[in-house]
């Protein structure tokens, strides 16, 4: 018997198992999103995954590779070193990331004590003063608050922008010009929120802003008028002519998670807006729906591109997408991007070339060469991600789908 049992054990030790290669589908859910400035123009994009890599194309997107280290907690926000083409910061919770490698190393400093951060404003004339818009957990209540380092990030100070409770703050941005004045937004007490300091973040003021127009999304100061102000919301784009006094909606689009001009024509903007991406060609006064071509059901970024006016990217839970016609077409750019998530695979028991795939929060997917390339097959009845597929063992062409939601 012990003879045995050792020649068992031996024999487990000996075996060896293969190693794994992603076949795709290519793409995967991409939260958030940075443009470099150099030539051609780098980009990089972070997953809305803990622990993925940000991803870097140094060719337009027409291929991509992970940057290097791997953060601990997926950015919600990547902004760019205004003139550094290897820094770059993010923010996670209670985390301020910060490489200076160009993405292979990624260093941690704590934004403070249940200080969560959602987005980050650079000041564009000295890069070492860094603001991010955050909600703190103070005396069992949470609180617009304000995180700011003079030191490039490494160290933050925060300041209460308000005593009122029962907040989520989410946006920011620097005025370009006079970089004294800052505006953060959020939803507060029920409310659409938007606060401004005029001194460097030291007191801040709540602004009046339209009723019922929930979360505020995404800020950004108009590069041609600084007296300009845009708030992205649950329900439209918000317009303030006069610093953040008083507002206008100007658009309808709900949910714009983020909004940003051409570099080169600031009467072009564009805001990802859930399931679609919309463009105003009027600085901001009106916008309508961009073209078609993208996929996925949420849009959470959008990138322009210095010195390619006509240029935009945007990300969505299927990937990246790009326009080079102003957002009137979109092509998928996705090759080296592969951390979508399958939940379901499914070889036809007719060809057993032939695999089905489901992408969460994208469409089904389909493979006649053993994997070698995928065609999307779209979702049936949109009801839900598919759990299961199945194949009538009696009819090639019936196959047999289970959706989430029924």
């Amino acid at each position: 018997m012990k003879t045995a049992v050792i020649g068992t054990l031996v024999l487990l030790s000996a075996v060896t198992f293969a190693s794994w290669t992603s076949i795709g589908p290519e793409g995967g859910p991409i939260y958030c999103g940075a443009v470099v400035p150099t030539d051609p123009p780098t980009l990089y994009v972070a997953a809305a995954s803990t622990g993925l890599p940000v991803f870097k194309s140094a060719d337009g997107g027409e291929s991509w590779e992970p940057a290097g280290a791997a953060v601990s907690g997926y950015p919600y926000v990547l902004v760019a070193h205004p003139t550094d083409t290897n820094t770059l910061f993010g923010v996670y919770s209670s985390q301020f990331y910060r490489t200076t490698d160009a993405g292979l190393t990624w260093s941690q400093h704590s934004l403070g004590s249940n200080t969560n951060g959602r987005d980050i404003a650079v000041n564009p004339l000295n890069p070492n003063i860094i603001y991010v818009v955050c909600y703190k957990y103070d005396a069992g209540v949470w609180r617009p608050t304000s995180a700011k380092s003079t030191n490039g990030g490494q160290s933050w100070v925060a300041t209460v922008l308000d005593t009122l409770t029962s907040s989520s703050m989410y946006s920011c941005a620097i005025d370009p010009v006079d970089t004294n004045v800052i505006y953060m937004g959020g939803y507060v007490n029920g409310q659409s929120a938007v606060y401004k300091s005029s001194d460097c973040g030291a007191t801040w003021t709540a602004y009046g802003f339209p009723a019922n127009y929930s979360y505020v999304y995404s800020l950004l100061v108009s590069p041609a008028d600084h007296n300009v102000v845009f708030a992205g919301t649950l329900y439209g784009v918000c317009r303030s002519t006069d610093a953040g006094e008083t507002w206008t909606r100007q658009s309808t689009n709900n949910y714009n998670y983020r909004i940003v001009t051409s570099p080169d024509d600031p009467n072009i903007m564009y805001s990802a807006a859930y399931s679609r991406v919309y463009r105003s060609t009027d600085a901001g006064v009106s916008w309508t729906a961009a073209g078609t071509g993208t996929r996925g059901t949420t849009i959470r970024t959008v990138l322009a591109v210095p010195g390619e006016s006509s240029t935009v990217y945007c990300g969505s839970t299927a990937g990246m997408f790009k326009s080079t016609d102003y957002g009137a077409t979109w092509t998928e750019v996705n090759r080296g991007i592969t951390i979508g998530k399958i939940p379901v695979v499914s070889v036809n028991p007719h060809q057993a070339s032939t695999i089905h795939c489901e992408f969460m929060d994208n469409e089904t997917f389909k493979s006649t060469d053993d994997g070698l390339t995928w065609l999307p097959q779209g979702t049936p009845l949109s009801c839900g991600n598919v759990c299961n597929i199945a194949f009538d063992l009696h009819d090639p062409q019936r196959i047999w789908m289970l959706e989430g939601s029924g």
